[in-house]
């Protein structure tokens, strides 16, 4: 039953998005002319020393499309749940779902398949044009590992997601989560840069932000074959992340859940 309803979720969201075929177009065109935008940006480093990029094997090009692909497929963890609340509110389904015998918990997860494999599709274009077309170095061989870093990073992305989706629920379009982290992230985190280049107190705000062990685990994987052992120290930040955050989310969206049962608020207009 639970499948039936994923696929059900899957083909209307799979229907709706491929009506909008120029979306299909644009968004190719997006990933190429970021593509070819630090492809021309790493040209400039090519012949120059860079010692924050010594350990990355002093590609910026790889480091760089490593930070925008990953950080954009950890962010749609972010943005899903909250993503299929706010399109159901906005449709006006919301209420119309929540009264069948389906659980909201598996709207959710259903709700956001597509989204998930559709960011998957386009992560796998980025390394896949990278390495075809603009010589990409990437060491695929430890497998293991790079399986254990999205495992482990995903987990703290989709709580966030949860609380994210927890504020949607309950306060319609209050959503500081999605802002907060959304964005952020990705300058703190170092997605298009080192970030010894930063100042003192970003540095430590990096701290905070799953993204920033995820990204540093997986450039040591895929650009100098770390193993298991160096990259322990960022796995098991990513796992004390995992273990405080998940809790927290499935409370969160029960409160959220018992508040707009109580307000009537699942519609958004």
């Amino acid at each position: 039953m639970l499948f039936e309803k994923v696929w059900l979720f899957l083909k209307r969201d799979f229907l709706t998005t491929s009506s909008y075929k120029f979306a299909f177009f644009w968004d190719a065109a997006g990933i190429i002319g970021t593509i070819l935008t630090f492809f021309f940006i790493g040209e400039l480093f090519k012949n120059s020393h860079v010692p924050l990029l010594d350990q990355y094997g002093g590609d910026y090009f790889s480091f760089v499309i490593i930070g925008v692909a990953f950080s954009s497929y950890l962010g749609s963890a972010l943005g899903n749940f909250g993503g299929v609340i706010g399109n159901e509110q906005g449709l006006g389904t919301m209420e119309a779902l929540i009264m069948t015998p389906t659980r909201v918990s598996t709207i959710l997860v259903a709700g956001s398949v597509w989204n998930l494999l559709f960011t998957t599709l386009r992560v796998a274009c980025y390394f896949l044009v990278g390495i075809f077309f603009f010589h990409m170095d990437l060491k695929m061989t430890n497998l293991p590992a790079i399986i254990t870093i999205l495992t482990l990073s995903m987990i703290p992305f989709i709580s966030l997601g949860i609380i994210s989706a927890s504020f949607i629920l309950a306060f319609k379009r209050g959503d500081p989560i999605s802002f907060l982290f959304h964005g952020a992230s990705k300058f703190l985190a170092g997605a298009f840069f080192p970030l010894g280049i930063l100042p003192l107190w970003f540095k430590k705000l990096s701290l905070f932000i799953p993204l920033t062990y995820s990204l540093r685990a997986l450039r040591e994987v895929l650009l100098a074959e770390g193993t298991m052992k160096e990259l322990w120290p960022e796995l098991a930040v990513l796992l004390l992340f995992s273990i405080i955050l998940f809790p927290i989310s499935l409370k969160c969206f029960k409160v959220a859940l018992k508040m707009a049962k109580q307000q009537g608020s699942f519609c958004q207009y």
